[in-house]
């Protein structure tokens, strides 16, 4: 029996031994917490004060892992402040001014008010309007999709600065727009999206849709090259011609001057007068041959080879003077 009760002693002593180190150890955790928190803290503080405000925030938010102060959220955001993240800021010092209130920080939540009054005039917002009714629209905010709430033109709040808003949904073209933010003021965005044209659809005998075809015209046919040969030849026949008549005319007349004079001493002149009519013949066919070509020439140089053109009435006139064409060309 003595040794039974010396056992359950025993036990009883280690247990309460247990219980004990079970309880001191995670109180001295928590300290070892504490102060690794304080010692970022301070880190962070150093930091600020050589304006190193980056640096600061990423001790900061580390220490913040491990617990949160009042102090903590106020150099958080006078930090963000002081890099141009006003939104974030103002969200940070409205934390630690509550959290100051809560736990009766006064010197927190009057340096808090210091910079929050201020802050709160510069920060701009922006409200989204989706004027189009697509159900499955995906509105996006510098590539952060918005609640659906603050698509009907609640205001909320942004840094300033440029802001990039697109929205996508079936059956309409994407949306993209840039605007410029200022501080202090609300912008207002109106997300207009336009239909897609629907897609050519196959005609019921399964050809292609006709109005979707391409048009394409005949190629058009090449004009005829006009040939300069054979106006140029007539006109040149025509010349020669008229200079044949020309000669034989002159010819001619010296041959009736030269009978003249022999028929005085002669019985006879027929063969003088034979002589002076075949001159007369030939210069009287080398103009009709001219006249002609002529005729042939006008109607060659004034034709269009790819215009079919009206008939052109010549006549011929002659007579024991002159000799010549009459008609309309």
């Amino acid at each position: 029996m003595r040794k039974l009760r010396a056992l359950l002693v025993s036990l009883a002593v280690a247990g309460t031994t247990t219980v004990g180190l079970a309880a001191f150890t995670p109180s001295v955790a928590h300290a070892q917490a504490k102060e690794q928190a304080k010692k970022l803290f301070d880190e962070g503080l150093e930091l600020e004060k050589k304006t190193e405000y980056v640096a600061a925030l990423a001790k900061y938010k580390e220490a913040a892992q491990i617990t949160v102060t009042p102090g903590l959220r106020f150099h958080t955001g006078y930090c963000l402040e002081m890099t141009g993240k006003l939104a974030a800021a103002l969200e940070e010092y409205e934390s630690a001014d509550k959290l100051a209130r809560e736990q009766n920080k006064q010197e927190v939540h009057a340096a808090v008010t210091t910079r929050l009054d201020p802050l709160r005039t510069r920060v701009p917002q922006i409200a989204i309007r989706l004027a189009t009714p697509a159900k499955d629209a995906d509105v996006q905010l510098d590539g952060v999709a918005v609640a659906s709430p603050l698509l009907e033109g609640k205001s909320f709040r942004v840094d300033a600065g440029e802001h990039t808003v697109t929205a996508r949904a079936s059956g309409y073209k994407a949306f993209t727009r840039r605007v410029q933010v200022p501080e202090n003021v609300t912008t207002t965005v109106d997300v207009s999206l336009d239909a897609m044209e629907p897609e050519p659809s196959a005609t019921a005998n399964g050809g292609s849709n006709p109005k979707s075809a391409a048009f394409t015209e005949p190629p058009a046919e090449a004009r005829p090259t006009r040939s300069l040969a054979l106006p140029i030849a007539t006109t040149a026949g025509a010349v020669v011609l008229a200079g044949t008549g020309i000669a034989m005319f002159l010819v001619a007349g010296g041959a009736q001057s030269d009978a003249q004079q022999d028929c005085a001493t002669k019985a006879t002149c027929d063969d003088e007068r034979s002589r002076v009519r075949t001159f007369d013949a030939l210069a009287l066919g080398g103009f009709i041959g001219a006249a002609g070509l002529g005729v042939v020439s006008i109607i060659l140089w004034t034709s269009n080879g790819s215009e079919p053109r009206a008939a052109t009435a010549t006549t011929l006139v002659a007579t024991p003077s002159t000799v010549g064409i009459a008609g309309s060309f």
